[in-house]
């Protein structure tokens, strides 16, 4: 079983890295027990080479037990202006960021006319099929799912700086008129900081 992680770096410099190291302990301790090691993030990256110092790459880490494979490529974000709801099922589970994406990618195949999924599980919002989501309220207010599929690494910092309200959040809190206040969609991973990330008005969203 193989894992990943994916890692902004931008101007030569490579961005939460001890959010990522703590996910990928969490990780190998819970599928391979705590007598194992956990490679150092920082050690692997720094044998990286060469290491761009302009411009903004995706650094995409493959590992099990050990660190197998380093890529980096340049990113460039997609374009999403409109989502669509669809259904995941109650079994869905991706709580580890396994290199086996097969069942995201085969729910995001469901968009039909739109440009990208939100995926429920047992009637709440979790997320789109490569990113966490924030929904911003009229009073500035930024509300997250409560329980994501995967809880990334940009949205770990944000609630660790509380800047987001973690909430169980239906259709009805992400139709318009809802009572929470909820105007728009934010897609946020590691790669997209909330200062750049995709704004999907809620009336763009297909239910």
């Amino acid at each position: 079983m193989e894992f990943i992680e994916t890692i902004r770096l931008e101007n030569g410099i490579f961005h939460h890295l001890a959010l990522h190291q703590q996910r990928m302990e969490r990780t190998i301790y819970e599928v391979f027990g705590r007598s194992n090691t956990v490679p150092d993030l920082k050690s692997a990256l720094d044998n990286v080479t060469p290491i761009p110092d302009v411009g903004l790459y995706k650094c995409r880490l493959i590992y099990s037990r050990e660190i197998k494979k380093v890529e980096l490529e340049v990113y460039v974000p997609r374009k999403v202006n409109s989502l669509k709801i669809v259904e995941g099922g109650s079994a869905i589970d991706y709580h580890l960021k396994n290199a086996d994406r097969s069942i995201l990618v085969d729910l995001a195949s469901a968009k039909e006319d739109s440009d990208e999924v939100i995926i429920l599980r047992d009637g709440l919002i979790t997320d789109t099929s490569y990113t966490n989501l924030l929904f911003r309220s009229n009073k500035g207010k930024l509300y997250t799912p409560s329980k994501p599929l995967l809880r990334g690494v940009m949205l770990q910092s944000l609630l660790n700086m509380s800047e987001a309200i973690e909430q169980d959040l239906t259709l009805a809190d992400i139709k318009p008129g809802n009572p929470l206040g909820l105007t728009e969609a934010i897609m946020i991973n590691a790669m997209m900081p909330l200062s750049v990330a995709p704004c999907i008005p809620i009336d763009h969203i297909h239910i």
